[in-house]
C-alpha cells in the first residue's frame, strides 16, 4: 500500500478511530509571551471576568456541537499555510484565523489563559500531544516550531478569544509514510508520569452535566506539596473525545487540597476521552494522559 492510500485509509477509518496516547506524552510548551491575567479552555463560549473559578455562559450551540470539529465558525476560519510536514523534522507552522471580512485577524485577541492563543497538536490516535503557543506577527500570522514525531493524519486544534467569544477551529496536518494507529488505552483513575502518579478521584463521570474532575498527584505515595502554577492556574486539563477528536471546554476550580489539581467540565456526550493533565514542579511541565469513560 502507497503512502497516499495509507493516509486516505487512515482518513476513512476515523469513525473507528483508536484514540490513544503515550506513556508519559510528549510536551512543547515554549513560554514565548508574558504571563498575563489567568482564564481557562473552552469553545465558543462567552468570556466573562478571569480567573480559577471560571463562571462564563456558554451558548446553546456551543453546547450541541463541541470545538475543534470544523475549520470555520461564526466567520472566522483557520489557514495553515502546510498542511503536509515531513515526520521527525522540526519546521516552523505558520497559521491565520481569517475574520468575516476575509482578512487575517491582526487584533482583538484577548489573552486566556496566559496566551492569546492555545495551539493543541495530537495524531488521529490520539498520540504525539502537544501544547503550543504561537507567536503573533503584525500581519496576523502565528509562527511556532513544529515536529510532528510520527507519520499519520494529526489534528491542530486552536483556541482563542475574540470579542468575549471563545472558539476552537481544527485542522488537519498529514505526516506520509507507514504508521501503525495505537489502541486507545483501557479507561483508569490512575497514571503516571515523570515519576509522579496521576489518580482521578472525583468517581464516575456523567454526560451532559457539569462534572468536577479532581486530579492528586504523589510522588513515593505522598501527596506533592510543591505545585507550581502553569497557566494561571496549579494545572491545566485538555480533554478530547474519542474518535472525532471533539475539544471539550474545561475550567479550572479553586476549591482543592494540598496535592490536588481540580477542573470543572461538561461532557457532551458518553463514550470514552482522552484527558491530558498538566502541571508544573520545579520549573517543569508534566504531561499525564489518561482515559476516562463517561456514561449517560
Amino acid at each position: 500500500m502507497n503512502v497516499p492510500t495509507k493516509l486516505a485509509a487512515f482518513a476513512a477509518g476515523l469513525a473507528l478511530t483508536f484514540g490513544a496516547a503515550t506513556g508519559a506524552g510528549a510536551l512543547i510548551d515554549p513560554t514565548d509571551s508574558p504571563a498575563a491575567t489567568s482564564g481557562a479552555h473552552g469553545t465558543a463560549e462567552k468570556v466573562g471576568g478571569h480567573g480559577g473559578s471560571h463562571q462564563t455562559p456558554v451558548p446553546a450551540a456551543a453546547r450541541a456541537l463541541p470545538g475543534g470539529l470544523s475549520s470555520a465558525q461564526d466567520g472566522y476560519t483557520l489557514a495553515v499555510e502546510r498542511t503536509t510536514r515531513t515526520p521527525g523534522v522540526r519546521s516552523t507552522l505558520r497559521l491565520r484565523v481569517i475574520g468575516p471580512d476575509g482578512r487575517a485577524v491582526r487584533e482583538g485577541y484577548e489573552v486566556e489563559a496566559e496566551r492569546e492563543l492555545h495551539l493543541i497538536v495530537v495524531r488521529r490516535d490520539g498520540t504525539g500531544f502537544q501544547h503550543l503557543h504561537p507567536r503573533r506577527g503584525a500581519d496576523g500570522t502565528w509562527s511556532t516550531s513544529l515536529t510532528l514525531a510520527a507519520a499519520g493524519s494529526h489534528r491542530a486544534l486552536a483556541d482563542f478569544t475574540i470579542d468575549g467569544v471563545r472558539r476552537t477551529l481544527g485542522i488537519d496536518l498529514q505526516a506520509p509514510g507507514t504508521f501503525t494507529p495505537i489502541a486507545v488505552p483501557a479507561a483508569t483513575d490512575r497514571g503516571r508520569t515523570d515519576g509522579f502518579g496521576v489518580q482521578l478521584t472525583s468517581g464516575p463521570v456523567r454526560a451532559g452535566r457539569e462534572s468536577r474532575l479532581r486530579f492528586r498527584i504523589t510522588r513515593d505515595g505522598r501527596p506533592v506539596q510543591a505545585l507550581q502554577p502553569y497557566l494561571g492556574a496549579r494545572g491545566h486539563l485538555v480533554a478530547l473525545r474519542d474518535g472525532d477528536l471533539a475539544y471539550l471546554h474545561v475550567h479550572p476550580d479553586t476549591t482543592t487540597a494540598v496535592g490536588e489539581i481540580p477542573f470543572v467540565a461538561e461532557f457532551p456526550s458518553a463514550g470514552r476521552y482522552r484527558l491530558y493533565l498538566q502541571f508544573q514542579t520545579g520549573g517543569q511541565v508534566h504531561t499525564a494522559p489518561m482515559t476516562v469513560e463517561v456514561t449517560r
